[in-house]
This record gives structure tokens, sequence and C-alpha cells, in this order.
């Protein structure tokens, strides 16, 4: 009895609020529970629910309800609890359980927190905190470890357009609604002790519902003990700094932008120089056959050209899918060759060493070529009075791994570049050249074809030593190609459906020249007419994708619910055609071509067994 006692007399004399609680009801209270929940007497807080007491869902069910080993996940827990006469009051507390007989029962401690304390220090502390803390440009408050504010300076009140009456009590979450998910993990961590501080800079609503940009830096404060105890947040206004960083940004675009129209400008004006007089040269009919096949070869380079620059922006931009397909990388050297002799001049030497002749990699054609062109170029441009470029190719495997691969080099004998250059040389829009005289995509170009073959890129250079760029692409194995020649037109009959004059016209007599019957049509809808006098005849509709009224895509839909077996092929000359996963290499062609690639892609589509997806 007397240990009873002894233990009841504990229980009633404990500073703390203690409650002993069954099936989230009170079964015991000592005075200073009853005290801190507004009672004179002990007796009074018995029986009653604690959800009269505690917010709702706050109180552990688990553990009123639950075996004697359940724990409490949290182990201490600051809330607002209603005194009687519904005063509210902030007190910390934990949770324990315990068995009494056949019993389940719960412990629980609390305490009121340090809110008075520190308002107090506040109010009360050193002269000097006291100055600084009212005079400080930016925003100071104080929050309890949940985050409600306890006392906050003039700056911060005239932030966030409150007074300091009206900020005492609110949540900081209030100032961030919808966007306060990284914010209560990171107070959560300093509630705990985990962690010091925080700084973060985000929005903060004002109370007339504007907003600022916010640089907070969030301080735990611990007590004598070093327990957590509360928080410190200083807010300074960012908000003029990021209006000055978003005009410099935009400014920094425009700047981009004029030097690319520079750099774009000056290279096609020299391609469209070239053609014009080229056909000036031809127009005249006073020069031999031989010069004027001269002149045509002339007009057709600078018009591959004009197509590399096109395609280097949109790969920059992303604005075109590549279309990968199985091919030997030596081939696609091989077929470049003459190109590139060309474009670099005669006083550099061009050297090829191919030396992986069944290398087979996953690539788009084109865009392999326009990083043997890009390569090419801008070695050419770091030997201006001549030198040597080698294009050499070897097996190995891909760089940290075994799986086997084939390595592509590009060496020059050029000025070189120092470390600060090469560090920055594959950023778009970066260049050496002359303020109009480059666009600073080719080598970022390079690298994102490399990536998106799934390849590598690696530059070795020093100044005044000359430049390798070496890039190695997964290599294909046991992969059987058709290398049979295509032949030629066996009098199929063509349904050409185009919207540019120019380009029907060019294709038709391209696709007259090869042999085909062709019939041709302006639009979706000319088309569905020409169709329905000839459906019998039709083997391949060529259509361009992008048209006005009827797209060459909805065109052949419309026709194979006619005819299933219909051939399509379709042509895109925008950068904005998504990629279709149904739709293979062989369907689709893009502008600009040469009729030899027209011709040869309208022979696979037609030599292709069962029907095309479109």
């Amino acid at each position: 009895m007397k240990v009873q006692q002894l233990a009841w007399g504990a229980f009633e004399a404990a500073p703390e609020g203690l409650l002993v609680v069954e099936n989230e009801r009170v079964v015991l209270a000592n005075s200073a529970a009853a005290k801190l929940l507004g009672y004179e007497d002990p007796a009074s807080v018995v029986t009653q629910p604690v959800e009269r007491f505690f917010p709702r869902g706050l109180f552990c069910r688990d553990l009123s309800r639950g075996s004697a080993e359940t724990q409490c996940e949290n182990p201490a827990c600051e809330c607002s609890v209603r005194r009687d006469g519904q005063e509210e009051v902030r007190v910390a507390l934990r949770c324990t359980n315990f068995r009494f007989g056949a019993r389940t029962l719960v412990l629980t401690a609390f305490h009121e927190t340090r809110r008075a304390e520190v308002g107090t220090m506040l109010r009360n502390g050193e002269p000097r905190f006291r100055a600084i803390f009212e005079a400080a440009a930016i925003g100071i408050c104080t929050c309890t470890l949940d985050g409600q504010i306890i006392e906050s300076n003039p700056a911060f009140s005239r932030m966030l357009g409150y007074s300091a009456a009206d900020l005492i009590g609110m949540h900081v979450r209030e100032f961030h609604p919808g966007d306060f998910q990284e914010d209560d993990v990171l107070l959560k961590a300093l509630a705990l002790g985990l962690r010091e501080s925080f700084d973060l800079e985000k929005r903060y609503r004002r109370k007339d519902g504007t907003y600022l940009w916010g640089h907070v830096t969030v301080s735990l404060v611990r007590d004598s003990v070093g327990q957590p105890a509360f928080v410190i947040a200083m807010l300074e206004d960012t908000t003029e700094r990021k209006r000055a960083e978003e005009q410099l940004r935009e400014a920094g675009k425009m700047e981009v932008i004029g030097r690319l129209a520079g750099g774009i400008a000056h290279d096609f004006n020299n391609l469209l120089t070239g053609i014009l007089l080229y056909c000036d040269l031809l127009l005249t009919g006073s020069e031999s056959e031989e010069q004027r096949r001269a002149h045509v070869e002339e007009i057709r380079l600078a018009g591959k050209q004009g197509a590399a620059l096109t395609q280097q922006l949109l790969a920059v931009a992303r604005k075109q899918a590549p279309q990968l397909r199985p091919v030997f990388l030596n081939e696609v050297i091989s077929s470049t060759e003459n190109l590139l002799r060309r474009l670099i001049g005669e006083h550099i030497e061009l050297a090829t060493t191919l030396g992986a002749p069944q290398g087979m990699v996953l690539a788009d054609p084109g865009q392999l070529r326009q990083v043997l062109l890009n390569l090419a170029l801008n070695a050419r441009d770091a030997m201006p009075n001549g030198g040597r470029i080698t294009f050499s190719t070897q097996a190995r495997t891909m760089p940290g791994s075994e799986e086997p691969a084939v390595a592509l080099a590009v060496s020059d004998t050029g000025c070189g570049m120092d470390a600060e250059t090469r560090e920055r040389i594959f950023e778009p829009f970066f260049t050496t050249k002359k303020p109009g005289q480059g666009t600073g995509l080719g080598l970022a170009t390079v690298q994102r074809i490399v990536k998106e073959a799934g390849g590598t890129i690696a530059v070795e250079s020093d100044a005044g030593r000359g430049t390798r760029f070496e890039v190695v692409l997964p290599a294909l194995q046991d992969f059987a190609v058709d290398r049979a020649v295509a032949g030629p037109s066996a009098g199929e009959t063509i349904l050409l459906v185009d919207d540019n004059v120019s380009a029907r016209r060019s294709m038709q007599r391209v696709l007259h020249q090869a042999g085909y019957r062709v019939l041709p049509a302006s639009s979706g809808t000319r088309a569905l007419a020409v169709f329905a006098e000839h459906r019998a005849e039709v083997d391949l509709l060529l259509a361009d994708w992008m048209m006005p009224g009827m797209s060459g895509r909805e065109l052949a839909r419309a026709l194979r619910q006619d005819k299933p077996e219909l051939k399509v092929l379709l042509i895109s000359g925008h950068p904005g055609v998504p990629h279709d996963p149904e739709a293979d290499s062989a369907d689709l062609i893009r502008k600009p071509f040469a009729g030899s690639v027209l011709i040869g892609r309208i022979r696979e589509v037609l030599d292709v067994k069962g029907d095309a997806p479109c």
C-alpha cells in the first residue's frame, strides 16, 4: 500500500501534466495536467475524450488501442490544446503505453512550450540584440518547431503586408499555398535535431494576394540542455534581383539570336551567291557541256551545304527525330568523301584509313554525314594556311565496358585549342570565329547526334598541336543486311501529292525520267478525285506530310480504307513531325533530298512485301 501511495504521490506532484488514457478517454490526470487544460480539479478531466483537448487525429490511436509493444513513431509532438473556455495553449507531449493486467493504457506527459519564454527573451533580452532585431533591413521572425510564428520584426511585416499582431500564431505554410512540401520536410528535420539550418528561394504570398520572391535562411535554436527549442528565420526580398536576372536572360537570348542570325546569314548568303552566279552561267548557253556539268555540280554542292546547315539547326533545337537504321560506318564515310574534299578546299589534304570493314552501327545516315561534315569544317577552319585532315575507323569496345563498338577518329594538324576553349566547345552558340562568321552550332550538333545514337565523343587538343576527335558508337553484331541494288521502275503508277508547285513539278520530272507514271495532285481533296478515277492503277502514294486541309497522313488513311494494299511514302519538310512508332524508316523521307535518294526510297517501299504501316 505504501508503494502505491508513493507512486500516486509522485504522479500527482510531477511538474509535467500527466494523463492516463484508455480507449481514447482519460482515466487518470494529475494536478499539472488539469491546470494546463484549464481545470481546478483533476477529477474534472477524468472520463473526458482526449479529442476534447487535443487536435483530432494527433493522439495516436494505435497506442491507445494497440498492444503493449506498440510504440509512437514521433518521440515528441507539439500542438495547440484547448483549455476549458476555448483558450488555446501550445504544448509539447510524449506518449508511451503500458500494461495493467489485461488493460492497455497510454501515459501522456505534456508541458507548455517555450513560446512565452522566447517572447520574453526577445522583449527583455540584451538591448543591442533587440535593436538589431528591430532595425534589420531583412525580415526576421521566430517560430515554434512546427512553423507557427512567435514574433517578427518590422521588416518582416512590411515585406508580407501584415501587422506584427496579425503574424503571431500564423503558420508559415500560409505564405506558400500549395507549395510547402519541401519546407515541411526540412522543418521536421530541424524539430528532430537532424539538421541545424536550411535555406530556400521561393515565392511568398502577401496579405493582398500579390507575391514576392524571397531567400530565407532558417536556423535551429537549442535550449540550455541542447534540445531543439524554436527556429529563427531571416527573409531577404529578392524580387528585384529576380526581375533583373530575367531581363538579363532575355537580353542574353536576344544576343544569341542575333549572333545566330548573323552566322546563318553569312553561310546562306555565300551559298545563294554561288547558286545564282552558276545559274546565270548556265542561262548564257555559251559554255561547253563539261563546264555546264561542273556548274550543276557546284549548285548541287551548295544545296547540300544548305540542307546540312538546316539539319544542324534542327538537331540543336531537337526538332527533328533521328531515323535510325543499320548502316556501315565506312560506307557512309566513303560516300561522303567527295563532298568533303570539295568543302575543305584544295589547300588541305584529306586522308582516310578505314580499318573496321564490318563496323555496322544503328544510326541516321544523314546525321552521320552531318557529323563528318561538321568535324571536317571545324578542322578546315583551324588550318587557314593548309594542312591535313585524317578520317580513320577501327573496331574497339565502348568506354568503360566490353560492349563492341566502332570508333571514328578525325585528326587535323591545325592550331589546336587551349584548356579554356576545350571546356566550352560543345556549348551551343559558343564559337571562336569572328561575329557573323559562325553559328557556334557545329560541335553541339555533333555531340547531340552522337548521344542520340548511344555513343560517346571525346577531344584531345593542345594549342599549336592540332586536334583529334574520337566518336565511339555501339556496334551491331550478327545483323543481316540486304545489299541488293534497287532495280529500275517496272512501270508502276505513283500518285504524287504536294501543295508546293516547285517541289511537285521537280519530283514529277525526276519520276518520269526514272520510268514511273505520275498522277500529280496539289491537295488531299484533289488527290481523292484522281485516285477515284485511277484506283486500280495506283501502286504508291507519294504525299507531303503537312498540307493545308487534308494532311498526307490523313490522305493515306482515307485511301487505304478503299485500297488496303496501297504502298505509301510520306514526305516531310517540317521539323515538328513527331516520331511514329508504327512507321519504319522506309515510309518517310525528309526534304531536301536528291533525285537518286527519292528513287531509291520509292523502290524500297514498292519492293517491301505486305502492307507498310502509315
